[in-house]
């Protein structure tokens, strides 16, 4: 019998992980904002994490305060956070929702910083 190569467990699933090994490794956070350019105009921008929204928002304004930026966030002069959603998926996710239309985009960003706000609240 194969087994997982972070539990143990019996497995035939992809990369020698159990079912549950492999799926914790897709989950994550998919994240809308505001990413304001030179011109005046703003763009939507899309990303996903692992990790903690905030701590990610918080390496994209680094990004923005370097002087010789090449990256896609660092030539903005400003980035504002709309909301993020779980997903079990996030690479599926963000793919998906880089398709839609910003109307969507914003709806999709406005539930989620509603359900972040309510969660906050209930404590």
């Amino acid at each position: 019998m194969a087994e997982c190569i972070d539990c143990g467990a019996y497995t035939k699933y992809n990369n020698g992980k159990c079912f549950s090994c492999y799926n914790k490794t897709k989950a994550g956070k998919v994240y809308i904002g505001i990413s304001k350019r030179k011109d005046g105009s703003e763009k939507i921008y899309t990303g996903q994490t692992k990790r903690s929204v905030y701590e990610r928002v918080g390496e994209h304004i680094k990004e923005i305060k370097k002087p010789n930026s090449k990256t896609y966030i660092g030539k903005s002069t400003g980035f504002k956070l709309l909301g993020s959603i779980f997903s079990r998926n996030r690479f599926k996710a963000e793919k998906t929702i880089k398709q839609m239309s910003p109307v969507v985009k914003r709806k999709i960003a406005k539930k989620g910083a509603w359900t972040l706000n309510l969660r906050k609240r209930k404590r």
